[in-house]
């Protein structure tokens, strides 16, 4: 599992398949938010979840803005793109 989220991310990084590659990164992160962050909503309260989810947060908001949005202008996607042009 941890070879494949490895992957994910190389290929984000390289915007290689970006929005194939963001699906399983907003998988972990929702399996990480529901798994270890309800259980500290319910026996620490409300703050001290949403100071531990910050990270998981920032990590699902910007998958989903790759998933929208997809690759930029320097990635490998949209030079495989101007090439089959």
């Amino acid at each position: 599992m941890g070879t494949f989220e490895t992957l994910s991310g190389l290929a984000i990084l390289l915007g290689l398949l970006t929005r194939l590659a963001v699906l399983p990164t907003l998988t972990i992160m929702g399996v990480a938010i529901v798994s270890t962050k309800i259980p500290i909503l319910l026996n620490e309260g409300f703050w001290e979840m949403a100071h531990a989810m910050r990270t998981d947060y920032s990590m699902l908001l910007g998958s989903l803005f790759l998933l929208i949005v997809g690759a930029g202008p320097w990635s490998i996607d949209r030079f495989i793109h101007s090439r089959l042009k």
